[in-house]
């Protein structure tokens, strides 16, 4: 694997300069990447690793989106006091973030939005998981490595808890995806519940992981909440408990499509 790290201002930063990035290359094992993660995390004390997943070019793309229309690059005017020259033209701020020292902008925007949206919340947006879309995830379940697009895109968010890089990489454009926000709320209740960490976001995937190989009871669990989340209908509830748990059990990861 090459691990090469690229500042914040690269071209193609997730994050659009608010952090710095890694970018991570011909990786051969899931575990291999794990490893890398981990001990990113371990260099950084105080940041969280956020990987970029599926189609990386979309996820930016759409974030960008997010970012302007969620009015997360917003400044107040107690904000510009101590920011560095770069963020100002002629006296003034250029209007949207780009830089290091204007991530705590951002965040504090972010908690904001996210502050009164639940899991509940997530689960009464009504998406939905097709019979294909179901299939998909359980092909990349059983081969991680087959859902990332590389290289993988790695930034350095300095937030306290996992969740909260979501900040940095904002994604869920369009109108069927979950959003934002509620894809914050399911990042807390898969750590808080489950103890999955959020371990990456793409254009239709969230990535999370967890310190030990998720056991039957562990794995039961999940699947409730994934039938809770994709509004499974009564009919359909058991055999999607089965195979959402039978995908699940065994593992440390964990993908879900937040989108249709």
């Amino acid at each position: 694997m090459d691990i090469r790290f690229c500042g914040n201002n690269t071209s193609g930063n997730p994050a659009e300069g608010i952090c710095d990035e890694y970018r991570l290359s011909a990786i051969e094992r899931f575990d291999e990447l794990l490893d890398a993660w981990r001990k990113l995390g371990a260099e950084h004390p105080g940041h969280h690793i956020l990987l970029s997943l599926d189609d990386p070019g979309q996820a930016r793309y759409t974030s960008g989106h997010v970012r302007n229309n969620l009015y997360l690059d917003e400044v107040k005017p107690q904000d510009l006091v101590g920011l560095p020259a770069e963020c100002f033209e002629k006296g003034e701020h250029i209007g949207y973030l780009t830089t290091k020292a204007e991530f705590p902008i951002c965040l504090r925007n972010f908690m904001a939005l996210v502050a009164d949206v639940s899991f509940a919340d997530a689960c009464a947006f009504g998406l939905t998981l097709s019979d294909e879309s179901l299939q998909e995830w359980i092909d990349y379940q059983a081969q991680p490595l087959s859902l990332l697009d590389q290289p993988l895109l790695a930034l350095v968010v300095p937030v306290e808890h996992a969740s909260q890089a979501l900040a940095a990489f904002p994604n869920g454009y369009f109108e069927p995806d979950l959003g934002p926000a509620h894809n914050h709320a399911v990042a807390q209740r898969f750590f808080l519940q489950h103890g999955y960490a959020l371990l990456g976001v793409g254009a239709s995937y969230l990535g999370f992981v967890r310190a030990e190989p998720a056991s039957p009871a562990v794995a039961q669990a999940l699947a409730e909440d994934l039938c809770a989340l994709y509004n499974t209908d009564e009919a359909q509830r058991p055999a999607r408990l089965a195979a959402f748990a039978g995908a699940i059990i065994g593992c440390c990861h964990l993908w879900l499509r937040y989108t249709e």
